[in-house]
């Protein structure tokens, strides 16, 4: 299949107006095509085959890790070979509803990313091919882009990273520190001091994890780019060699958790993130974090990273659900069930256990249970089951 979407954005001071162009395979037959898309945007017209056609709003729905959505049904009597949607509005996050985390769009910072439903989803055709275009882009450094001069524009798409999560900042305003390992652009003066002391401790945990803990990877140059003073909580998220956060930290222990938590999702990932099975993902990442504090000696860090866990895990529900859900607390009770397993049999059977995951080719917890099993492990399996149940 081919199918393929270009969208195309342009930004005010606090709100974007885009374009999202959809063409599909010559293979696909179909006269409806349906999407979601948040809530808080307007479309204005959607048309197929280059003309306006008709379509509803037939429910709203929240999506997992995403707030209230549209979904959106277009008809026509025709066979449907191309899709336009004009859409505006703005999904900068809102902590007042807890929704739409890592969206900007302020003067200085335009940040889109998946968590907030900004292009069309769950489309009724997968897409196969993908990129944005950001226009008027002589006024922005987009971090992953490439600026096509003669056009002016950012563009991103089929480059190996997801085309949606989108960082751009004002050029008069960008400050970047760049070195062999990573490359820090920011805003906020205070982020600065942080940078060599972010860089560090960067080379510190991949030297630890890669070849160590983990199978030996190539590690691209890592760009991070920080959301603070736009946004100043709510963690961050990875996607191969690019980093979201909202700063690097204020100490060493928030730089340290930040660069190796996130630094683990690299090979601490493939677990399906929207059930129950995240806690796999999220528990092997934290675990990492430990074990690199352990490795170093570092009970100050390795306390920083366990003590709120265990303070709140008690009040959430068991990992598993019957409805392959994701619950509530999925991270803080996969950290606690391992410190419980640490306390009990010792580090090895963790650091095993974080390995065993990583390696595998089916990432669910089936898979994970069978093979530490597999390898001789049935009590350790067998505390593991037991206390995804509780």
């Amino acid at each position: 299949m081919n199918t393929k979407m270009t969208i195309e954005v342009e930004f005010s001071d606090n709100a974007f107006v885009a374009t999202a162009d959809i063409i599909l395979d010559e293979a696909i037959n179909i006269l409806s095509f349906s999407f979601i898309l948040n809530n808080d945007l307007v479309i204005s017209e959607i048309q197929s085959n280059g003309k306006p056609v008709s379509y509803e709003k037939i429910s709203e729905e929240r999506p997992t890790f995403r707030p209230l959505s549209q979904k959106i049904v277009l008809h026509d009597n025709d066979t449907i070979r191309r899709i336009q949607i004009r859409y505006s509005g703005s999904v900068a996050f809102s902590p007042e509803k807890r929704s739409c985390w890592h969206n900007i769009i302020t003067r200085d910072i335009k940040s889109l990313s998946w968590y907030s439903v900004w292009y069309p989803q769950g489309t009724s055709i997968e897409i196969q091919h993908d990129k944005v275009k950001i226009l008027n882009g002589s006024d922005y450094f987009c971090v992953k882009g490439h600026y096509d001069e003669a056009l002016n524009v950012w563009e991103y798409g089929d480059e190996g990273y997801d085309p949606f999560n989108i960082m751009a900042y004002r050029k008069e305003v960008l400050q970047t520190v760049y070195n062999p390992s990573m490359n820090i652009y920011f805003v906020d003066d205070t982020i600065k001091r942080h940078a060599a002391r972010s860089v560090e401790i960067y080379n510190e945990i991949v030297n630890f994890y890669n070849g160590n803990l983990f199978n030996r990877v190539n590690i691209p140059v890592l760009d991070v780019a920080c959301a603070s003073p736009a946004i100043t909580t709510g963690g961050g998220y990875r996607r191969k060699d690019f980093m979201w956060c909202t700063s690097l930290g204020n100490n060493d222990l928030e730089i340290a958790w930040l660069n190796a938590h996130e630094t683990a999702h690299k090979w601490c990932t493939g677990a399906n993130s929207s059930s129950w099975e995240d806690w796999l993902n999220e528990t092997t990442a934290e675990w990492a974090s430990l074990l690199f504090a352990l490795s170093r000696n570092d009970m100050a860090l390795f306390d920083f990273i366990l003590k709120p866990k265990l303070e709140k895990s008690s009040s959430f529900p068991p990992i598993k659900t019957p409805d392959n859900s994701r619950p509530n607390g999925v991270h803080e009770k996969g950290t606690v069930l391992f410190y419980e397993l640490y306390q009990k049999y010792g580090v090895e059977p963790v650091r095993s256990a974080v390995r065993i995951f990583t390696d595998l080719k089916i990432k669910n917890t089936a898979a994970f249970l069978d093979m530490l099993c597999n390898q001789g492990q049935n009590q350790i399996a067998d505390f593991i089951k037991e206390g995804i149940m509780k």
